[in-house]
């Protein structure tokens, strides 16, 4: 695996709410209710730019769960946060994500 970058740092079990996909501008936008990591106990946003492919399945494995449990760089752009339903989303972006506090 490779660096993640600082975006993608501490999210172990922050509470995923939804995912937006605006596919006109290949932005998809990964919204969060809170974590338990340093300045992110509020909602906050993960950005994707420049989107290629996204994959999101709710087969829920593991069970059912809202929380992240990882979230790895397969490859420069290519990411995969794995829930801890067991669920994998990948996700291919040509920019670097970035994190958008709730209040920015």
């Amino acid at each position: 695996m490779n660096d993640l970058p600082e975006a993608l740092t501490g999210l172990h079990d922050a509470t995923l709410a939804s995912v937006e996909f605006d596919w006109r501008e290949r932005r998809c936008t990964f919204l969060f209710q809170g974590g338990p990591g340093e300045g992110l106990q509020h909602e906050f946003s993960i950005v994707f730019n420049d989107v290629t492919k996204l994959t999101i399945p709710s087969e829920r494995p593991w069970g059912p769960s809202l929380s992240l449990l990882e979230v790895d760089s397969v490859d420069t752009g290519r990411y995969v946060l794995v829930m801890q339903s067991g669920d994998e989303i990948w996700i291919s972006a040509r920019q670097e994500p970035i994190r958008v506090l709730g209040n920015e």
